[in-house]
């Protein structure tokens, strides 16, 4: 007989089996937030924005004790005129070949700026003191001559820190000059407005140079003290190459499915440190599937975050040949181990045609978690992944590969999801139950997060280890739940509290119809 398994006071999701032992006449609805009505929420509205570049790079936070919501978004600060200027005089390339990132860098200054909001829907770009524009103040708040380009930069408030000047960290691609003179820098704020580079650059490994990809993703783990980084590794689509194999235009080499030794594809590596300007070798954690994902997937970038003992992440994937991005869910109960939650859907998924999310929707930070909603502050973008910047060096047959990129068309959105409302467990007309392995805890009540319709219930019973239904505690028993909460206390006819689940534990038999469920918890 298997141990019980002991879910403290933690919310339990459904999202993944975990916790269930049988079902019978129920089913699982992964559901997709709710984008907001005012989207886009920020676009380019100031004259020293050159091209707001709205992707994986965007960093949001609610700071609690200011009662403010933070955005770091970042300026490409592209010279598209120039860029194609130097990558048609090139002698040393095929110009349809997308070589062309070394002249992308040498035509790009990337810069960090800064917004603030009270409600997190209307947006203020503050005045700051780190750069001015025709004598005027202006957000921007890192990247310059001295400091160096700040791209793909990942910022947190961290929970654990105990310097008060060191309350905001941020990890970022720092290129001084081109891809040859670039390193992953580190800085430090107590407000997120004022900026402290390290001296240092980040050590992976044994290395200080740069070793990490384009797409940067910092998290912090606050129980135990630990940091994520998800990313990429620097020569990932650099496999071994048969020179005699074709060669087409475009960005990236060929893929050969299910040959490992030359895997070229965009994939995840992560690393785990305690110390957040160094850390152990990258480790790769999330691989495209060539029996399961499309032939041409990649996994672009996870952005990882925990419910209760649940790891969940939002997984972008670049569907490369349509060159377009969205979001989907994976779960992992180590943080190492992923699972994809629906491979039928993404979780976001880009917009309708003509809509400003329409080619991408981009995800890099953590959501703000409410008492009654989650809150997903997404990048969206009405251009393809690298089209519009590759498009008419290629000589490409699409609207936005040629010259006249506004920067309007990455920006800001907002998508709202139930508490706890990322996988439901339904039921229909017939009864549906669901019961959970034994588990221990130390509350004594019951809470669950559920909605029914059309005369819906759910009823809750609780059995010992071995199926016997505990006195007072049977489904006759249990005051019916109808209704539509976030919160509601379970109570049986005369008991409100749930009986003393000892050392072998209890299980949770949940009945219902016409009822959606999505987590419970002891208190």
């Amino acid at each position: 007989m298997l141990p019980p398994i002991n879910i403290g006071n933690e919310t339990q999701l459904f999202v993944d089996n975990y916790l269930i032992e049988l079902v019978n006449f129920v089913t699982k609805t992964m559901h997709q937030p709710v984008k907001h009505p005012n989207n886009p929420l920020i676009t380019k509205d100031k004259p020293w924005e050159i091209l707001p570049y709205f992707r994986n790079n965007t960093s949001v936070h609610f700071d609690k004790d200011e009662g403010l919501y933070k955005l770091w978004y970042e300026d490409m600060g592209w010279d598209y005129k120039k860029f194609m200027t130097l990558q048609s005089s090139s002698s040393e390339r095929d110009v349809g070949q997308a070589a062309g990132i070394d002249s992308y860098e040498k035509t790009c200054f990337n810069k960090l700026l800064y917004a603030e909001s009270n409600d997190g829907i209307k947006w203020t770009k503050p005045e700051l003191n780190y750069e001015k524009y025709n004598d005027n103040k202006t957000n921007i708040c890192l990247g310059s001559k001295i400091h160096g380009k700040v791209h793909s930069c990942s910022v947190i408030y961290d929970p654990i820190e105990t310097n008060i000047e060191k309350k905001y960290k941020a990890i970022y691609w720092n290129s001084k000059g081109g891809l040859e003179d670039t390193d992953i820098s580190s800085a430090y704020s107590p407000d997120g407005k004022t900026w402290t580079v390290s001296e240092k650059p980040i050590k992976i490994g044994q290395l200080y140079e740069r070793q990490l990809g384009d797409v940067i993703i910092l998290s912090v783990n606050e129980t135990t003290r630990e940091y994520h980084l998800d990313t990429r590794a620097r020569a990932m689509q650099e496999p071994p190459v048969n020179p005699k194999h074709p060669k087409v235009n475009g960005w990236g080499p060929s893929h050969y499915p299910g040959n490992k030794f030359r895997a070229s594809k965009r994939r995840i590596f992560s690393s785990l440190t305690t110390n957040w300007t160094e850390w152990p070798m990258l480790q790769e954690s999330l691989v495209p599937d060539d029996k399961l994902d499309n032939i041409d997937d990649e996994y672009y970038g996870l952005s990882r975050f925990q419910i209760g003992n649940l790891w969940l992440g939002i997984l972008q994937i670049f569907q490369r040949t349509h060159n377009t991005v969205d979001l989907h869910l994976v779960s992992s109960r180590d943080g190492f181990s992923w699972d994809r939650v629906d491979m039928t859907k993404a979780f976001l998924p880009t917009g309708k045609i003509q809509d400003w999310d329409c080619f991408m929707a981009d995800f890099g930070t953590r959501p703000i978690i409410h008492d009654d909603e989650i809150r997903f502050y997404y990048s969206g973008s009405n251009v393809h992944h690298d089209w519009w910047m590759f498009g008419e060096m290629e000589g490409l047959d699409v609207p936005e590969a040629k010259y006249g990129f506004d920067g309007k068309t990455t920006a800001l959105g907002l998508a709202t999801l139930r508490k706890d409302g990322f996988v439901s467990i339904d039921s229909t007309v017939r009864e549906g139950i669901l019961q959970t392995f034994a588990v221990t805890s130390t509350g004594n009540k019951l809470n669950i997060n559920a909605v029914c319709q059309n005369n819906g219930y759910l009823l809750v019973e609780i059995t010992d280890h071995k199926d016997n239904i505990i006195d007072g505690y049977s489904k006759s028993e249990c005051i019916p739940f109808n209704g539509n909460s976030i919160l509601h206390n379970v109570n049986w006819e005369n008991k409100s509290t749930i009986p003393d689940n000892g050392p072998d534990g209890i299980k949770i038999r949940f009945y219902s119809r016409n009822c959606s469920l999505f987590s419970f918890s002891f208190s």
